[in-house]
């Protein structure tokens, strides 16, 4: 296991006082998974995972790769749901939780498919974290919307590039 994981539940007394990057750990920990659910942790699932990172934690590139990979190592030890949700809902609010749901759709829907594993992950966090369905849709819709937005912004200034056609 994990030392920020161990240390976590060794400290009980101070488990409001999670560190920025104990804090990342978690987050990522929990996007790896989502992203490993399906059995095709690629590299776009990647690239959006370190994204996430970056702009929404606010880490720089060498943070965001150090939490990545204590994350993925956090993974590879197996973490079992139930321990990382408890130390997220002992250290970060509703609306932080809410949060973190959109990012895992976000992932999730970075190759355009929600599988079953995917879909019965998001079920089983939803239950472990004891958020309704509804709260669940919305995070859904919300990371649905974002990623059209990011297609749009990605395609006006990729069109920044080219001149308009002209059909005589």
């Amino acid at each position: 296991m994990l030392n920020i994981f161990k240390n976590l539940k060794e400290n009980k007394a101070n488990i409001e006082s999670a560190s920025d990057e104990e804090k990342g750990i978690m987050i990522t920990t929990l996007l790896v998974e989502a992203a490993k659910s399906d059995d095709a942790f690629d590299e776009q699932e990647i690239s959006k995972i370190k994204k996430i990172i970056s702009n929404k934690l606010h880490f720089d590139e060498d943070f965001t790769n150090i939490i990545f990979d204590k994350a993925v190592e956090a993974s590879q030890d197996n973490i079992e749901l139930y321990s990382i949700t408890k130390d997220i809902k002992d250290n970060f609010t509703k609306d932080e939780i809410l949060n973190i749901f959109v990012y895992l759709w976000k992932v999730i829907l970075s190759d355009g498919i929600i599988d079953d594993y995917e879909s019965g992950l998001m079920r089983n966090l939803t239950g472990l974290f004891h958020l309704t369905g509804k709260e669940v849709a919305e995070t859904k819709a919300t990371a649905e919307t974002l990623i059209k937005k990011d297609w749009r912004v990605s395609f006006s200034s990729f069109s920044l590039f080219f001149k308009p056609l002209t059909i005589f």
